[in-house]
């Protein structure tokens, strides 16, 4: 089975052959929400823009790096990733296209990255956390991707992946893909403190960082992973065992396991005016009634 160990260890990388312009890193201690610093980075980001080739080269780069140095990941379709997988690929980015100027003042304010289990519909998601209770006040930003969706989408299905408009031929392609959507968030959130990947300066950074020409991703969800694999729907009659007993029941939802309404007379009362109580079963315990 897939797993995602615990590990607090993280190794940096960047690359000294490639050639480009670069500006100046940015030095000293950095204080949070300094306006200066992130009114510099904003001219930077809204305008610099890299060719294609250089783009795809990086991320060739990141990608070979990331099998070489990780004590998880050890082929493309990996089946083990730690959160320090995450950090280093985030810090190899942020050298590459960023000049390291991204995650020093990120960090000025608070930043954590994590892997969760839990999410089976998006693929990422970047909060920002406000502890103080006033947006003009330091943040704390939290990156995370989505294990279950890069596990299950190279698992057992045949059909390629596309995320952000590119298709994946393996799952840390499709972890790089949602770690640069992801990145994009966190700079707009650091930056602008705003942000929406479906406007348009989002997806002009993700396009000339990047080359996104998507904001959004077709790995397998749990959705598509019952009805292809196990032919299960939302609203299917289906028989699972508990306690010894066969029970029959209904798909009311479907995340990391199905839940399923079986009616009772002690159950809770839906809107239908029936009471059923909840089961919370793995799709492959279930079969069609």
């Amino acid at each position: 089975m897939p797993r995602v160990p615990r590990s607090s260890q993280s190794f940096h990388s960047r690359s000294s052959h490639l050639k480009v312009n670069r500006s100046k890193p940015i030095r000293g201690k950095i204080a949070p929400r300094d306006q200066k610093v992130l009114s510099k980075l904003a001219g930077e980001v809204a305008l610099r823009t890299f060719p294609a080739e250089q783009i795809a080269r990086w991320q060739r780069e990141i990608h070979q790096n990331t099998l070489s140095l990780s004590r998880s990941i050890d082929q493309p379709n990996f089946t083990s990733v730690g959160r320090d997988d995450l950090v280093r690929m985030i810090r190899m980015y942020d050298d590459l296209f960023f000049d390291g100027k991204i995650l020093p003042v990120a960090h000025a304010e608070g930043l954590s990255f994590g892997l969760s289990s839990r999410m089976t519909r998006v693929a990422g998601k970047m909060v920002t956390h406000y502890p103080h209770g006033d947006h003009e006040a330091p943040r704390q930003f939290e990156l995370i991707l989505s294990s279950t969706l890069l596990f299950q989408t190279f698992e057992d299905e045949g059909r390629p992946a596309e995320v952000t408009g590119r298709v994946c031929k393996d799952r840390l392609e499709a972890m790089q893909r949602v770690a640069e959507h992801e990145f994009v968030h966190l700079i707009e959130m650091l930056i602008w403190n705003d942000g929406n990947c479906s406007e348009a300066r989002f997806q002009s950074i993700a396009q000339r960082y990047f080359g996104h020409t998507d904001y959004r991703h077709d790995l397998i969800t749990q959705r598509e992973r019952a009805l292809t694999k196990f032919n299960i729907r939302i609203g299917d009659e289906v028989r699972f065992r508990h306690d010894r007993q066969v029970l029959t029941g209904r798909v009311n939802r479907i995340t990391r396991r199905a839940t399923i309404l079986v009616e009772n007379a002690k159950g809770e009362r839906f809107s239908d005016g029936h009471r059923y109580l909840r089961f919370y079963v793995p799709l492959e315990k279930l079969s069609k009634a």
